[in-house]
């Protein structure tokens, strides 16, 4: 008997599932309407006017063309914000670079690493 019963009520919680959630996404009367999530998601990931990311310096490698990065989210890149070494395609943009300094920068990415191809101190 047990047997039997069970499917009736995963179909009474399947539609109770369904319908409420039908129901939280009409909109009423006088309300703006409900924005799809595609649209969200591709409105917090659009790139901005200025194609560079901004960080802060940890360390400068310049034997061996480096930098270690605090930077915030490149959702271009899909990238999360943290602590990164980059290589970095001109030596030349680190000179006058240290520890603290704040940073915007230009990122490509190559398989799985990164290389900054554009550097700009922003002290």
């Amino acid at each position: 008997m047990a047997r039997i019963c069970t499917p009736v009520w995963l179909t009474l919680a399947a539609t109770i599932f369904v319908a409420a959630h039908a129901s939280a996404l009409e909109t009423l009367p006088g309300e703006p309407p409900v924005e799809e999530k595609h649209q969200v998601i591709q409105e917090k990931a659009a790139p901005t006017d200025e194609p560079l990311a901004s960080g802060r310096v940890v360390a400068v490698d310049r034997a061996a063309s480096r930098i270690t990065l605090e930077y915030r989210p490149i959702p271009a890149l899909f990238l999360e914000g943290g602590t990164r070494i980059f290589h970095v395609d001109d030596p030349t943009s680190l000179k006058g670079l240290g520890p603290g300094d704040k940073v915007r920068f230009e990122v490509e990415r190559d398989g799985r690493s990164y290389t900054i191809v554009r550097l700009v101190n922003s002290n």
